[in-house]
């Protein structure tokens, strides 16, 4: 069952913190806190190792150097990045040297294909995490954005009337297992917490180290900062694919705060009434410079225009 979610309709009963971050190369964690009794929004900045890398050798997804049938596996999901634009794409089938995608590339862009993250992986298959299990009503929710809304992922604890294995379940979809859900990378999600105390959870993985674009719709978009460390609002580079104006009038970044609220911040190039200088602001902030702020592991981008996309660069002098 996929239920539609506004950050709007739901930021009264949120609690959200920032991210604590260590990597090393390849391989990073960070964690976060689920806060009890709220939603958290929260982004998985560590994935699957590369499975497959390389150069396309034409505008379509063929690789005549790749054997595809010998790296993949079947029966597991796989997202493509065309490294040179940036831009993801699920692979829905393959052969030895060429993919089924929806990826647009040219002859020459690099590629990496990795497996994607599941909710078993993230939070293991016997919710080793700990999220609270029981039932759909009672146990705590993994909200994760869809094409058309919200997937409700919880630990079921088999307990009740009929017996059942214990499992990873979706709300509305009956006994199905869903602990091969895929998360995708480039994705916020929610952890709706139903139990009073926090939560803290530790993501493990390999880290991505080049700079991602996202497709982004008119309204609110619940995205993943990708990167495992904490990047500067002005070294995001964001400023250049959202729409600017004063006081909050173009597009907004909305920022988990480390409070259980969020930060709305703005770009406007200066100017107006009253005058601001160029940079990041705060909505409320008056004209202070929030160029420094950290951005979240997870955070949302309010589309006030057309659907577009958007980059998230990797910083100067970042070393991953």
């Amino acid at each position: 069952m996929k239920i539609k979610l506004t950050l709007l309709g739901i930021l009264v009963s949120m609690g959200v913190v920032s991210a604590q971050t260590a990597t090393t190369k390849p391989v990073g964690y960070h964690t976060e806190t689920a806060k009890g009794n709220a939603f958290t929004l929260m982004g998985v900045n560590v994935g699957n190792a590369i499975a497959a890398a390389g150069e396309f050798d034409a505008d379509a997804a063929t690789d005549n150097d790749a054997d595809f049938t010998a790296l993949l596996d079947d029966g597991v999901n796989y997202t493509v990045q065309n490294i040179t634009s940036g831009v993801s794409a699920a692979v829905t089938g393959f052969d030895a040297t060429s993919l089924t995608t929806d990826l647009a590339v040219s002859s020459g862009d690099s590629y990496e294909i990795r497996a994607d993250v599941t909710v078993g992986s993230l939070f293991g298959a016997d919710n080793s995490a700990g999220l609270g299990a029981g039932n759909a009503s009672s146990a705590d929710v993994v909200w994760i954005p869809t094409s058309d809304g919200f997937s409700q992922i919880f630990y079921d604890d088999g307990v009740g009337f009929p017996p059942r294995p214990a499992g990873w379940r979706a709300i509305g979809a009956g006994a199905a297992d869903q602990a091969g859900t895929s998360v995708p990378f480039t994705a916020g999600i929610f952890v709706q917490r139903r139990q009073a105390a926090d939560l803290d959870i530790v993501f493990v993985g390999h880290v991505r180290t080049e700079a991602t674009s996202f497709s982004v719709d008119s309204g609110f978009n619940f995205l993943n900062r990708v990167l495992p460390v904490g990047v500067a609002l002005a070294d995001t580079g964001i400023d250049n694919f959202i729409a600017k104006g004063n006081n909050g009038a173009g597009d907004l970044i909305w920022s988990p705060d480390g409070n259980g609220g969020y930060a709305q911040y703005y770009y406007t190039d200066g100017g107006g009434f009253p005058p601001a200088s160029k940079g990041w602001k705060a909505v409320g902030a008056g004209d202070a410079d929030k160029g420094g702020e950290t951005l979240a592991s997870g955070y949302a981008i309010q589309r006030k225009g057309d659907a577009g996309s958007v980059s998230v660069a990797i910083p100067n002098g970042l070393d991953l």
